[in-house]
């Protein structure tokens, strides 16, 4: 698949990574036991709900595909329209920091359900506790991610700049992620909102051939101070 055709599903991309998140860690997770919950609680819990909490375990891993996607394209868009490649390579390493993170989470998880299964209640009990307490995981994936990302906005102009908007905003999302209690407003709303909104100003700049790749007129820009003339 060509990157100009990519850039235009980034959106989608961006779109499909939130739902899936979203039905993972909130339907699909409704009744979760508290960090105070016994071993013998959360054992209960989890071998009478087995089935979803593997299907959890499996779309989380296909949002996370879908995020390296999003995230390696972001990486090849912030070059092309800066011109640098320092913050938008630390967006790539941010993005492989992030999904990594939930893949550790997700290897507690997979030892919760097997603890429950064997009645391993002290274990089950500790690894629910880590579990309700693990926000740092992904606070800091999103919080370098987003700052990057800004910066990489915000400083590098040269080419084809996306807006300074989203470059403020990205910088807002990093900010509040590192802002104590108020982090929990970056990660469910603020990093939502900023994956769909990046992927909508790449389409839309993508189609008006805008991007630092291509002309309005779909063909390849040249910069005309490069065209030397021919000797005859």
């Amino acid at each position: 698949m060509k990157d100009s055709v990519l850039n235009r599903w980034m959106w989608l991309i961006g779109l499909l990574v939130v739902v899936l998140v979203f039905v993972s860690f909130g339907p699909l997770s409704k009744g979760q036991p508290n960090e105070n919950a016994s071993g013998v609680t959360v054992a209960h819990f989890y071998n009478t709900h087995m089935t979803r909490q593997w299907l959890t375990i499996w779309l989380v891993g296909a949002a996370l595909f879908l995020l390296l996607i999003y995230v390696t394209q972001l990486r090849a868009v912030l070059v092309r329209a800066g011109g640098q490649r320092l913050w938008p390579n630390i967006v790539f390493a941010s993005g492989i920091l992030f999904v990594g993170g939930i893949i550790v989470e997700g290897s507690f998880q997979v030892t919760l359900l097997l603890a429950s299964h064997n009645h391993e209640y002290t274990v089950a009990h500790f690894v629910n506790f880590y579990q309700q307490n693990d926000e740092l995981i992904l606070l800091i994936g999103v919080i370098f991610m987003t700052l990057a990302a800004g910066l990489a906005m915000l400083l590098n102009r040269e080419i084809a700049p996306l807006p300074k908007r989203l470059g403020w905003y990205s910088v807002l999302v990093g900010l509040v992620g590192a802002a104590g209690p108020l982090s929990f407003f970056s990660l469910l709303f603020g990093f939502p909102i900023w994956l769909v909104a990046t992927g909508i100003v790449i389409a839309v700049k993508q189609s008006r051939g805008t991007l630092g790749d291509t002309a309005p007129g779909g063909g390849a820009s040249v910069n005309a101070g490069q065209v030397q003339p021919v000797a005859a």
